[in-house]
C-alpha cells in the first residue's frame, strides 16, 4: 500500500518555473490526502516558494527544498544542510572564471528565509522576485556569513557551459547537479533529495515499499532511490530515465491511479 509520494517540482510534477497548480493536479492531491496517502514536494525550490505553490490546497504537508538542505514537517525542521565555507571560496573563485569566460554570472545562495545574490543583472532579479521567492541583493558574495543551504547558478544559455565548467573545477569537493534546464546546483555535502526524505520516511514510519518517487534531473537521483518504485518523465535526462523502474509522460498519468 502506497503511503507517501515524493515529486520534485520543475520539469516533473509542473513545467519549469510554473508557479501556480493546475485544477486537476489540486483536485487529486486533496483526493490522496483524505486517503490519508501523504505528498512530499522534494524541489530545489525555496521554501517560502513551496508554501506559497501549494497554499490552494488548504491543508499542510512535509516540505523538501534547497535539494534536501531542508526538510520540515509540520513547522518542525528534521533536518539542515550547509556548505563550507572553503567549497563556498572555491565555487566563487570558479565563477570569476566562469564570467570571464561566458559573461555571465548570476549566483544565489540559499539561506532558509531568502535567496541572497550579487547580480547586478535586474531582470534575472525581477524574475526571481515574480516567481515568488524572497530575494536579498548584496555587494559581494564573499561577505556573507550565514548558513549557506545551496547554492545556484544560472546561466539562460542552459546548463551545456555550466556543468562541465563547475564539474572539471570543483566536481570532487561538492555534488553538482543541473536543476531545470538553465541552472546548476551545489548541493550541500551533508544534504540531498534522498537523505532528506529517509529521514522524513523514518520519523513517519513509511517503509520503502510504501513510498513512490517521480524526478528528471540528476539531482533527483538519491531520492528515486530511496522509493520502492520510481518513476522518470519521458522529457527526463538518460541518467534518470536509467535508474527509475518507469518512464511516464506525467505525475499525474500515476497519481489518478491511485485515488
Amino acid at each position: 500500500m502506497i503511503k507517501l509520494i515524493a515529486s520534485d517540482l520543475d520539469g516533473t510534477l509542473i513545467n519549469n518555473y510554473e508557479q501556480s497548480l493546475s485544477e486537476e493536479l489540486i483536485e487529486t492531491l486533496k483526493k490522496l490526502h483524505k486517503k490519508g496517502i501523504i505528498f512530499v514536494p522534494n524541489s530545489g525550490r525555496q521554501y517560502f516558494n513551496m508554501r506559497h505553490l501549494f497554499a490552494p490546497l488548504g491543508f499542510d504537508m512535509p516540505y523538501i527544498s534547497e535539494n534536501g538542505s531542508l526538510c520540515i514537517l509540520n513547522g518542525e525542521v528534521l533536518s539542515t544542510g550547509s556548505i563550507p565555507s572553503d567549497i563556498i571560496c572555491q565555487i566563487l573563485d570558479g565563477l570569476d572564471e566562469y564570467e570571464q569566460t561566458f559573461q555571465t554570472r548570476n549566483c544565489v545562495f540559499s539561506v532558509k528565509d531568502s535567496y541572497i545574490t550579487d547580480s547586478k543583472d535586474e531582470g534575472f532579479i525581477r524574475v526571481l522576485r515574480e516567481r515568488n521567492n524572497q530575494v536579498v541583493q548584496v555587494d559581494n558574495l564573499r561577505d556573507i556569513k550565514e548558513t549557506i543551504l545551496k547554492v545556484a547558478i544560472f546561466d539562460i544559455k542552459g546548463t551545456k557551459n555550466l556543468e562541465p565548467f563547475f564539474k572539471k573545477k570543483i566536481g570532487d569537493q561538492i555534488r553538482v547537479a543541473t536543476s531545470a534546464d538553465h541552472w546548476l546546483d551545489f548541493i550541500a555535502p551533508n544534504a540531498n533529495k534522498g537523505l532528506a526524505l529517509q529521514t522524513l520516511m523514518n520519523r513517519l514510519g513509511i517503509k520503502k515499499e510504501e513510498c513512490i518517487c517521480f524526478g528528471d534531473q540528476s539531482n533527483d537521483l538519491e531520492m528515486l532511490r530511496c522509493a520502492g518504485t520510481s518513476y522518470a518523465m519521458q522529457s527526463a535526462i538518460p541518467e534518470v530515465k536509467e535508474q527509475a523502474d518507469n518512464v511516464v509522460p506525467s505525475v499525474l498519468s500515476v497519481l489518478s491511479q491511485l485515488v
